[in-house]
């Protein structure tokens, strides 16, 4: 079997095994941890055609960007301090104090690879916390807390990374030439991801059938890595902020008139989410078969010290995880929802709980393995820092996908009525909007500005906004006819 023939068959078993996950009950991204390390004892398998570049160059620009583009600033507005500030302090601390105690835990570790395993231990996700179901068994302001502390951490980390990295390869900069530099990615990769994010809104609305604004949308992403890449910018900061301005910018807010044809937007959504499904779901296949090759390049490294290095920085992980968690509980938004929450209950739940179940609901990402992998090959320890980070990624993987499910049902922070009320809501106000009954005009750009206010001022969370939103271009679709049944124009065939 050629490595074109693996990239075929993991391709051709990531719905099958999807499904499979769905029907064991089992968070998906644990079973595909599980199987892509099964597949590395199969002798009749070639090596996993791991190229770092070909993953962060193709793979990681259309993962950041659709997980991005499902929100809204609003998200960043209304988590300032729980999302924010509390995502800042836990990558600025979380690096250093992880790269830390993996020098202390093996000897001679240089700074470099002890930097990059600060940085994997920095990126995380909430993958899990929503294949469990988690996000309905919590208050909403404490899942926007952890949605805006996973941006801002893979924003830092990856910023960081592009220091270590240029470190690595020319040498290590001054603490200020090292400042500028990293101020100098984020802020112009925030200003060039607005501006190519306005461009590509602007185009959408110019062009057509449905499939060629799909096609500008696609280019986004990769426009912003290669922009990043050739200015010395922040890559997630620019797609990220790309995403955000596209999100924001598909509805006027002053008249509701939407920016692209329903058709494109009821479509994009629908593809975006299953590029995020197909492309994590590989990765997270690849990742763990890069692993054989690393255990050969360990080297004098004993195996049982590493295993036990990556033990000890999960600990510490959750350490952190849980201090800034209990810190954000005690802000004014999970406060208040916790209140809330034991007003509905009848019984006291303590910022503890809420601490330990936002936590647990951050596993290490995938992505972490990516990184690591993009160490130059002449690194020090390049094999020992890989196999630490992947023994951290899988081992917090599967233990915590295992148990999350049981730790937030037993929580208890919420249960469904929130999203119920918010539902509820958004429908009467929806309703009265299309009557005419809010500030006249009715119809669809009626419902579109009031769903919007209603985000704006905070009682519906991006989730609510974007069901709604979708309900309207499903509406307008469906007003449009049997002419429109069908998509527009299609590619030529080839």
């Amino acid at each position: 079997m050629t490595a074109l023939h693996l990239m075929a068959l993991l391709l051709a078993a990531v719905g099958p095994l999807l499904a499979l996950a769905r029907l064991l009950r089992l968070p998906a991204s644990l079973l595909l941890v599980g199987v892509g390390a099964a597949t590395t004892f199969l002798p009749w398998l070639p090596p996993a055609p791991v190229d770092p570049q070909l993953l962060i160059t193709l793979f990681l620009p259309p993962v950041i960007f659709a997980a991005a583009i499902r929100v809204t600033v609003h998200l960043l507005r209304f988590s300032l301090g729980t999302g924010v500030a509390i995502g800042i302090g836990l990558a600025a601390i979380g690096i250093p104090a992880i790269a830390l105690a993996a020098r202390a835990l093996l000897p001679g570790l240089g700074w470099a690879p002890a930097l990059l395993l600060g940085i994997v231990g920095a990126l995380f996700d909430t993958r899990i916390f929503h294949e469990a179901e988690g996000r309905p068994q919590v208050p909403r302001a404490i899942a926007e807390a952890l949605k805006v502390r996973e941006m801002v951490a893979r924003i830092l980390a990856l910023g960081v990374l592009a220091l270590v990295l240029q470190a690595v390869e020319e040498g290590a900069p001054t603490p200020l030439e090292a400042a500028g530099l990293f101020a100098w990615g984020l802020v112009a990769g925030v200003a060039a991801g607005v501006v190519l994010g306005r461009c590509s809104v602007w185009l959408r609305g110019r062009v057509g059938p449905a499939p060629v604004e799909i096609a500008v949308s696609v280019a986004l992403p990769f426009l912003c890595a290669l922009t990043a890449q050739a200015l010395g910018l922040s890559l997630s900061a620019t797609i990220i902020a790309a995403a955000l301005t596209v999100s924001s910018s598909e509805v006027d807010r002053e008249t509701g008139r939407t920016s692209t044809s329903s058709e494109a937007r009821i479509s994009a959504t629908a593809f975006w989410e299953e590029v995020s499904l197909l492309l994590s779901a590989v990765l997270f296949l690849l990742a763990d078969r890069a692993l054989p090759g690393a255990l050969q390049a360990l080297g004098s490294w004993p195996l049982w010290q590493t295993a036990g290095t990556a033990l000890a920085l999960v600990l510490l992980i959750l350490g952190l995880q849980f201090a800034f968690s209990y810190l954000a509980a005690c802000l004014p938004a999970p406060a208040e929802a916790l209140r809330e929450r034991e007003e509905e209950a009848g019984r006291a739940i303590t910022r503890l709980t809420a601490a330990g179940v936002m936590a647990w609901a951050c596993t290490p990402s995938i992505l972490g393995i990516v990184i690591a992998l993009s160490a130059p090959q002449g690194m020090e320890d390049r094999g020992l820092t890989l196999v630490v980070a992947a023994f951290l990624i899988v081992g917090a993987v599967v233990v915590q996908g295992l148990t999350l499910r049981s730790a937030v049902r037993a929580a208890s922070l919420g249960n469904r009525e929130e999203e119920k009320r918010e539902e509820r809501l958004a429908g009467h106000v929806a309703a009265r909007a299309a009557e005419g009954e809010l500030d006249g005009g009715g119809g669809l750009e009626a419902v579109r500005r009031a769903l919007l206010r209603l985000r704006e001022e905070n009682q519906i969370g991006d989730e609510m906004l974007q069901k709604m939103l979708r309900e309207t271009d499903l509406s307008e679709r469906a007003a449009e006819g049997p002419a429109a049944a069908l998509p527009g124009a299609g590619p030529p065939n080839p």
